[in-house]
């Protein structure tokens, strides 16, 4: 039993080993294929088509983004100084008014007549005052009582000053050139101070008011210039810094901020959201590469450089970074040519042809 299982093994052993030996030939195995020359057409599919980027000196800015916020260039909620009900509203909402225009008149009937009652009386004492003197000069009084009428004429006019300053709180006035907002109460309304009427906001020009990182302090003084848009406008606009705050905010380790824009067409508004760009560095020609074609490496970076139909590693040094290119300090120069895509699969020395030059 143990031969026949044997010699049935074997026989199944030489059928695998036969049928093994037929694909080998089939698959050209023993045809010495390994050591023939590759077909042009052979060649030509081991050859790897990438896009390649030309080095160009460009220009650079190296920047960060910060949130900011539109301020008008003045604005004040208009109140009002003293008690009464309103006897007269002057303007129409979104005015534009000058300073000093009348928009609110409070209820002064009780002044117009004590300040009647003032007038009458200063006129009497500045008469009863040219009297004594000239007595006084003639010696026909005593200075005591010139003295005392003429504290009487003083005091009226002191009086004076107190019913105009009162009188003057009951006339509410723009105390800027600006333009007004929506009108909180109607004629007839009755007012205690503090109380808000309207808004009043100057939007020529508009200040940006907007906080950097305390590391970057440096980089911005009174005169530089910022790049910033609004949620409710496509364009970009420029500024200027006219204020830089003093101290850094503990809390946040950051740097209060303002530029001024002229906002000559009133297309932003205050209370906008603004988009900050700020320029740290600038440089004119600087080598640039696509992020992508960058390969990190323990200690340093490389790129692959095509060169006479290959590709080449190339060791680099990058300098600053934007949101899509790098620039090389060192390891390239003005004309290599940089291969940018199908890195994954790149070895050194293969076989590449560029079927798409990218632009700068």
């Amino acid at each position: 039993m143990k031969n026949k299982k044997y010699i049935r093994y074997s026989f199944y052993s030489l059928i695998i080993i036969a049928f093994l030996y037929l694909l080998a030939l089939r698959s050209g195995l023993f045809n010495g294929s390994e050591n023939r020359p590759s077909s042009p057409a052979g060649r030509a599919a081991q050859v790897l088509p990438v896009r390649a980027w030309i080095v160009t000196p460009m220009p650079l800015t190296d920047k960060i983004v910060v949130a900011g916020v539109v301020l008008a260039d003045e604005q004040v909620d208009i109140s009002a100084e003293a008690s009464g009900r309103i006897t007269g509203i002057d303007f129409n909402e979104g005015d534009k008014v000058k300073k000093g225009d009348l928009l609110v008149t409070v209820n002064n009937a009780d002044l117009l007549a004590q300040m009647d009652r003032n007038r009458y009386q200063l006129s009497l004492a500045e008469q009863r005052e040219q009297r004594q003197r000239s007595l006084l000069e003639k010696q026909g009084i005593s200075q005591q009582t010139y003295d005392q009428v003429l504290t009487e004429l003083n005091t009226l006019k002191a009086e004076r000053g107190v019913l105009q300053a009162q009188f003057d709180k009951t006339l509410i006035r723009a105390p800027f050139d600006g333009i007004l907002g929506l009108r909180q109460l109607s004629e007839g309304a009755y007012v205690t101070p503090g109380m808000n009427i309207v808004r009043l906001a100057r939007l020529q020009p508009i200040k940006i008011e907007f906080s950097i990182p305390e590391r970057y302090a440096g980089y911005l003084s009174k005169g530089s210039q910022i790049v910033f848009s609004v949620e409710n406008s496509p364009e970009s606009y420029t500024a200027e810094v006219y204020a830089v705050e003093a101290v850094v905010d503990q809390a946040t380790r950051s740097l209060a901020v303002r530029a001024v824009h002229r906002n000559e067409a009133l297309k932003i508004l205050p209370g906008s959201f603004a988009r900050v760009e700020i320029s740290l560095v600038s440089i004119n020609d600087a080598l640039q590469i696509p992020a992508e074609a960058l390969i990190p490496e323990m200690g340093g970076s490389k790129v692959f450089v095509y060169k006479d139909g290959k590709a080449l590693p190339r060791a680099v040094i990058p300098g600053l970074r934007t949101n899509s290119h790098v620039q090389i300090n060192e390891g390239l120069q003005s004309g290599d040519t940089v291969i940018i895509s199908g890195i994954l699969q790149m070895r050194p020395g293969m076989a590449v042809t560029p079927t798409e030059i990218v632009q700068p």
